[in-house]
Parts: C-alpha cells; sequence; structure tokens
C-alpha cells in the first residue's frame, strides 16, 4: 500500500477515535549488554526492542499524525535506562543543527523524554537533545519547567541519509525512583523540527486538557533495579582580579582574592537527597537589572545563584520563599550610618555589602506514598562596619549577627493530581535582632475529569522584636475551570495589616482585600488566518484590609493568536473607571494619593524565531481621563541568527511619563511636618545586547550588556493635605544652577561575559568579565546621548575571574574497587 495513503487511513481513524487513544504503552526488555553509545543505533537490543512510532502533533495544531516520522526504542539494565531514535525527516539537508549553550534549545531540531518515575502526575524529569548534541534538562512540574536542575547523563547524535538518530544514557543515579521490584514509570516522547516550529509526542498532549504530565504514556517491564549510591562532590576554587573604586583615596584601585568551596550531593535513600554547599563563592552570577526606584516599595530582583535555583521546587510552594534574602545587604547596615556622631567627624569607613553566608543545605525528596519533604537551612555569618572619627580612632559597629534560614515543606499527593501542603520558614537571629516566622497551608484540589480545580491558601506570620510578638494572616481561595475552550476563575485574596514574611519572602505591601473574576476562550483549530486563538476578560477590585476603603479597579481585554505565518500578535486594553487611590505612596498611612480614572491600550508583535530574523515589538499607552498626565512606552527586540554558531540579541525600549507626581523626601526643615509631591517627567532608557558564539557544545562564550538609563525633571511641588487633596507649596529648593534639587539622571551600565568550558561531564572551567557602573546626578543631561560623555568617568567596578570545578562521582571510585577486588 502507498505509504501516504496508509498514513491518510491512520489519520482518518484517529480523527473519529483520537479519545479512545487512552494511554500508550511501551514494553521495555532488559539488555544483557549495554548499547555503545555512539548515536549508530546498529546494536541487537535495539532491533528486538519495541517501537513507540506514530506522534501527534501537538503544535501548532494539535491531533494530526505527524508528518515527521519517529521511531524510538527503550532498553534498561542494573545501571542506566537508554533511548535510541530514529528521526525521518523528508528534507534531511533542512534539519537544523545550530549550536547553543546548554540548557537553550536554541534554533536547532531537537528530542525529548520526560519520565514519571513515581507515576504521580504532578513531577517529572526531562531530558533533552538537539539535533547538534547540546544536552538539556529540567524538572518538570505542573505548570512550569526548572531547567537550573542539572544532572550528568550521556548523549551521542548522528547524521544520517533519512534525519539524524541519537543515543541517550540516562544513568539511575541521575533520577530517583520508589523502591519497589516492579517499576510503573509514566513517560512521554517529544519531537521538535524547528523549521516549522512543529513540535509532536508520542502520547497525545490535548492543549484543551490541564497537564501534560497527566497526558503521558506508561512504560512498563522495568523491575529489580536499585537505587545506587548517589554521592557526588564537586570541589572548585576562584580566584579573581578587581578594580574598585577606593572612597579614602578617590581613585580605582586594583585588588586579588582567591577562594574555594564544595558542593555535595548525597543520595539519603531512593527518594531523598541533599545538597549541601560550603563556603559558596556567587561573584560570577549574572549582574542584576538595577532601576531607579522612586516607589515606596523595594525592587524584587531574579535569582541568579546555582544553589538556590536547582531542585527548589518544593521550596517554592506557598510563595514565601525569597532566596535573594539570603547572603544579601546586612540585616542592621544602614543603622550603621545613623550610628556615627558627626560632632566628633565620625564616618562610615569600611562595611561589606553583602552578609557572608557560610553554607548551605537542601534535603527534599518524595516518598512512594506520594509524601513530598523538603528542608532548606542556610547560616550567615558576622560582619561589622568600621566607623572612624576625625582623631583616626576606630570602632566597629555590627551589621549583620549570625542568622539562621531555615524552611520546612511536607507536600502530599493526592488522588486526581490533587497536592496539600504545610510550609514553615523560620528566621532566627542571634541576640536581640528581630526574628520570623511564617506558615502556609495550601491545596490544590481538582476534579476527577481534570476540569475543575479549587485552591485554598492561608499563610500566618509572627515577627519577635522587642519582646513583643506581632501577628498577622493572608487568606485566598480561587475556583477555575482549567479545561475546555471556554475556562474561568474567580477569587479572593486578603492580607490583614499586620502580615509580614518579608524576613524570607518577599511581599509589595499588606493590608489589601481584592476580588477578581476572569473569562477566556481558547481555540486550537486552525481557521483560515490563525493557527491559535485566545481571548479573555477580567475583572479586579481592591480595597484595604483595615479599615475598608477603596484601592482600585479595572476591566482588561485581550486578544491574542498564532498566525499561519508562524508570528504572534496580541492586542489588550483596559480601564480603571473609579481612578484609584495609593494609600502607600506617601510614607505616611492614612494620607492617601488619589489618581483620576485611566485607560490603556498595548500590543504586542513576535515573528519567527526559527528565522535568521525575528523581532519583538511592544508598545503602551495609558491616559489619566481629566488631567494632562499620560504615559507610553515602546520596545523593539531583534534577533539575527549569523551562523549556527553565533546569534546576536539586541533590545531597545523608551518609557515617558508626563505629569507624574509621587513623594518627595523634603530637603529644608520648615517642611519637614508637610508631605510633599512632587510633579515630575520622567524619560527612561534602556537597550540591551547579547551575544553568544558557540565553539562546540561544550563550549561557548556570551555577552550581555544592560544600560538603563533614568532622567527625572521635577516641575513643581504640592502639598497632600488629607483625603487626598492637594495644594501648591512653596517648597522648590534649587541647586545654583537655579535647577531643583530633586532632578535626578541615573545611569546603571552593566557588561557581562562568560566563557564556559565543560571539559568533563559536570566539570566546567568558566572565566568572567564584569563590569559595574551605577550613578546618580542632580544635574540633567539635554538628551540620552550625552549622559555617556562623562559616565564611564564615574567610580565602577571591574572584575576577571576564573572558576574551576570538578564533579566527582562515587560510583567511579565504587566500580574501580569492584575491579581491583576481582
Amino acid at each position: 500500500m502507498n505509504n501516504n495513503i496508509a498514513r491518510f487511513i491512520v489519520l482518518l481513524f484517529l480523527g473519529f477515535s483520537f479519545s479512545s487513544l487512552g494511554q500508550k504503552e511501551y514494553h521495555i526488555e532488559a539488555a544483557t549488554e549495554p548499547p555503545v553509545i555512539d548515536g549508530v543505533i546498529d546494536e541487537a537490543i535495539w532491533k528486538s526492542a519495541e517501537i513507540a512510532t506514530d506522534f501527534i502533533d501537538q503544535q501548532p495544531v494539535f491531533g494530526g499524525l505527524s508528518e515527521f516520522v519517529t521511531k524510538v526504542y527503550m532498553t534498561y539494565d542494573d545501571n542506566a535506562f537508554y533511548i535510541a531514535a530514529e528521526l525521518f525527516d523528508s528534507s534531511p539537508d533542512s534539519v537544523s543543527y545550530a549550536l547553543s549553550q546548554r540548557d537553550d534549545m536554541g534554533n536547532g531540531d531537537w528530542f525529548g523524554i520526560a519520565v514519571d518515575t513515581y507515576g504521580n502526575n504532578v513531577n517529572a524529569f526531562d531530558f533533552m537533545v538537539t539535533a547538534a548534541g547540546v544536552q538539556l534538562d529540567a524538572l518538570e512540574g505542573t505548570t512550569n519547567l526548572d531547567f537550573s536542575w542539572n544532572a550528568v547523563w550521556k548523549s551521542v547524535t548522528k547524521k544520517t541519509e533519512y534525519g539524524w538518530s541519537l543515543e541517550i544514557k540516562i544513568p539511575y543515579s541521575a533520577i530517583r525512583f520508589p523502591n519497589k521490584d516492579i517499576q510503573e514509570w509514566n513517560i512521554n516522547f517529544w519531537r521538535g523540527v524547528r523549521r516549522r516550529r512543529l513540535n509532536s509526542t508520542w502520547n497525545p498532549i490535548d492543549p484543551n486538557i490541564f497537564g501534560e504530565i497527566t497526558q503521558s504514556g506508561k512504560v512498563l517491564g522495568i523491575k529489580n533495579i536499585k537505587s545506587p549510591l548517589r554521592l557526588s562532590f564537586t570541589p572548585y576554587a576562584t580566584g579573581y582580579i578587581e578594580n574598585s573604586y577606593d572612597e579614602q583615596s578617590g581613585e580605582q584601585t586594583w585588588k586579588q582574592r582567591a577562594t574555594g568551596g564544595l558542593d555535595l550531593k548525597y543520595g539519603l535513600n531512593d527518594a531523598f537527597t541533599l545538597d549541601m554547599t560550603l563556603i559558596p563563592d556567587f561573584g560570577q552570577t549574572a549582574s542584576d537589572r538595577q532601576v531607579l526606584n522612586l516607589g515606596p516599595f523595594e525592587v524584587q530582583f531574579d535569582e541568579n545563584r546555582p544553589f538556590f535555583l536547582e531542585g527548589t521546587d518544593l521550596f517554592r510552594i506557598g510563595g514565601v520563599f525569597y532566596s535573594r534574602r539570603i547572603a544579601a545587604t546586612p540585616f542592621n547596615y544602614y543603622e550603621a550610618h545613623d550610628d556615627v556622631d558627626e560632632s566628633i567627624g565620625e564616618e562610615v569607613v569600611g562595611e561589606a555589602a553583602l552578609a557572608p553566608m557560610i553554607n548551605g543545605i537542601k534535603v527534599s525528596g518524595r516518598t512512594n506514598q506520594g509524601l513530598g519533604i523538603g528542608v532548606f537551612n542556610a547560616i550567615e555569618g558576622r560582619s561589622d562596619a568600621i566607623i572612624r572619627d576625625s582623631m583616626g580612632n576606630e570602632r566597629k559597629f555590627r551589621t549583620n549577627p549570625y542568622t539562621n534560614y531555615n524552611v520546612i515543606v511536607l507536600s502530599q499527593n493526592l488522588r486526581n493530581n490533587s497536592t496539600v501542603s504545610l510550609v514553615n520558614t523560620h528566621v532566627f537571629r542571634e541576640g536581640s535582632s528581630r526574628d520570623a516566622n511564617v506558615t502556609v497551608g495550601t491545596a490544590n484540589m481538582y476534579t476527577p475529569d481534570g476540569n475543575y480545580r479549587l485552591h485554598t491558601q492561608v499563610k500566618l506570620s509572627s515577627i519577635f522584636e522587642n519582646n513583643t510578638t506581632v501577628i498577622g494572616h493572608s487568606i485566598g481561595t480561587n475556583f477555575a475551570k482549567v479545561a475546555g475552550t471556554w475556562r474561568y476563575s474567580f477569587g479572593y485574596g486578603e492580607e490583614s495589616n499586620t502580615f509580614d514574611p518579608n524576613d524570607l519572602g518577599f511581599l509589595y505591601n499588606n493590608n489589601s482585600r481584592s476580588y477578581y473574576g476572569e473569562l477566556s476562550w481558547n481555540t486550537y483549530t486552525a481557521g483560515n488566518q490563525f493557527y491559535r486563538k485566545s481571548a479573555n476578560v477580567n475583572i479586579y477590585y481592591e480595597e484595604l484590609y483595615l479599615p475598608s476603603a477603596f484601592s482600585y479597579a479595572a476591566i482588561n481585554l485581550n486578544f491574542g493568536g498564532l498566525h499561519k505565518q508562524q508570528f504572534y500578535t496580541n492586542i489588550g486594553g483596559g480601564i480603571s473607571p473609579f481612578g484609584s487611590v495609593d494609600h502607600f505612596e506617601s510614607r505616611e498611612f492614612g494620607k492617601e494619593v488619589k489618581n483620576n480614572p485611566n485607560v490603556w491600550f498595548d500590543y504586542m508583535l513576535s515573528t519567527d524565531y526559527s528565522k535568521r530574523f525575528a523581532v519583538d515589538v511592544r508598545f503602551d499607552l495609558a491616559k489619566f481621563l481629566g488631567e494632562n498626565r499620560y504615559g507610553w512606552s515602546a520596545e523593539v527586540e531583534p534577533r539575527v541568527r549569523i551562523s549556527d554558531r553565533m546569534n546576536v540579541m539586541f533590545g531597545a525600549s523608551y518609557e515617558t511619563l508626563h505629569n507624574d507626581y509621587g513623594y518627595v523626601s523634603v530637603e529644608d526643615e520648615a517642611f519637614d511636618n508637610e508631605i510633599i509631591l512632587g510633579t515630575r517627567d520622567r524619560n527612561i532608557v534602556e537597550n540591551t545586547l547579547g551575544l553568544e558564539f558557540i565553539f562546540t557544545k561544550r563550549m561557548g562564550i556570551d555577552l550581555r550588556l544592560r544600560h538603563y538609563w533614568q532622567q527625572v525633571r521635577y516641575v513643581d511641588f504640592r502639598q497632600l493635605l488629607d483625603e487626598g487633596e492637594m495644594i501648591a507649596s512653596e517648597y522648590n529648593p534649587l541647586d545654583e544652577n537655579g535647577m531643583s534639587v530633586h532632578n535626578t539622571s541615573y545611569n546603571a551600565f552593566t557588561l557581562d561575559i562568560n566563557y564556559s568550558w565543560v571539559f568533563l561531564p559536570g566539570s566546567e572551567l568558566r572565566i568572567v568579565y564584569k563590569n559595574n557602573l551605577f550613578h546618580s546626578k542632580s544635574n540633567l543631561d539635554s538628551n540620552y546621548f550625552q549622559t555617556f560623555e562623562t559616565l564611564f568617568e564615574q567610580p565602577q567596578i571591574n572584575s576577571i575571574s576564573l572558576k574551576v570545578l570538578f564533579y566527582v562521582d562515587a560510583l567511579y571510585f565504587k566500580r574501580k574497587n569492584k575491579k581491583k577486588r576481582n
């Protein structure tokens, strides 16, 4: 029978009976001799192995039998399980072999496997490899992929006359599985064809059904395997050459330093793993995206430190673990400056910008009964500021006491992929410094058909300070239809005015009560212009918890779709019909700042990343009704694939806020008893440049440059009265040039260049150059480009560091000793 006719018959059959396919099964046989991992599928075990094929398209259109034939084979032995795959392509020369960094799909064709070793439909181990041989691995949750998790495994790919092939070996030391004779694993295979933006899976994943792990197939036949000794060490050494500004000498000075430490992983049993870091070094992490913060709340930064990223899925439950609190600004950092006695000429001459971290420990895993247990502990050491008077006498001021951070998580899997969890965080500081505790109870309950979810959460915070205890609470509940073409959700949340999780968590502000609802429409059926379309409307209302007072209300609409030309567009807009009341901007609770009703519009375009040139564009516009106050922003991010080894990404954004107003910290004692708001025009420019050059699948260099500039020009000042009334104020301090002393021109310039070479699996040499410059001045620039005339004359930090880390697996020595005994 003609192959095309046969495929048409299969496709027609799938169209009538797709819902009856259910869960596919793969029957695996043990290997008497492990296959050689060379990408050539010629071992006898592959010829007798069952074939997993007939992949179903998942994107851009779901449900059809994939035109790209994929054949997958599996086997296992006492040490590992193995996967081989033949990936057929009608145009073998069109397969994309683009190189990328590890854990980056880049622009290459790829193959992946997701294995849920506990069969709980909640978590899975994902392993992916591109046609160029680049490895990716991740921990998969119900709604997310955590690529910060890294395992040591082996894969080899080969070009073939029919497309490409691969072989993968995943040792049991890289995963966790239950201690029982017969394993019951859920499994799925993925394939990506980059030029077509096409993803297909062995077991169908219907986008109308919530969850991907729940739609996996099953592998049958794995038996009598045991979890091996899971013990590895990663000692490392780092050397730095740094050039920084010395306040005493008033010039840039060079310094050298060296550090070393150790990371350890130990499998306590088949399910639980201990991760430990001793004397960690975070000097090579990516630079933060610093901004000029004019608001009443702190800025939240991304976590870039590997120890706090990897394997922390359990600790994210409840949303009360913000790891950037650890080894951050010392607890009493600012009190040191308040403690100086200016009458004797005291000043702070030396202080640590970051609290020193001594060690960190994580223990996590999940029992055969589905109980996830996580324990996290980190210890900070002491740090002191040096205060010197005019006579040269020095004294110390304790800026950071010994501090212990602790997190305990219990998360139980239930039927229908439901979970209930209990989380507790505790911060204990030495001496009389503040201690804090937060406890969270949360539940995600799904109906048997997986169409509906009820989420509830209760949080309780306790602050222990000055012999008093302050207790606060937060509660929230949400009911949602999470599957189908039409979906909806509605919920309620509140945070008491005493709820404070910020010793180890992150919350912009407490004292709120909110109500919200959303209705969305999603279609995954291709039409004349679109592969997929979606629309949603949501309503949000917020007020204070105590006293009950209006804060904000809004209605938002969004429409989006994936065009058949493989570009995505989204159009949205909304209105805040009653304006808003900001209860926090004045920095004095009870003195509210009122904003007029406003409307907004936004547009987004993202073109096909598989092309050599692609671009993302975004435009936003907001207007306050009844006043000359508005803002708009535009952003463009082109990216160019110069070759299969080199990519360039550029981003440029501009934002302007006209007649914005906000709190001003007065500099005239005559106005100390008044709350002053300044009317200001703000211009914000941000430019980024990213460049990647990949030498091999294990070696590459990337460059990340960012320049952020915000200029704030104050127009006039107003006094804030009761009930949000504002009147003109005589406050207007000027500098020697007749300009407001509150005018600000702020620059943040960062450059990170990172060379990385994985010379052995798990072992790496990394050379990093960093340049950080943060500068603020009151003299305004006439335009954006003028700021560069003196920018690089400002104090800055330059550093060059070399880090070498070695991955040592204890199994290597165990096997070597066995050979010697034999």
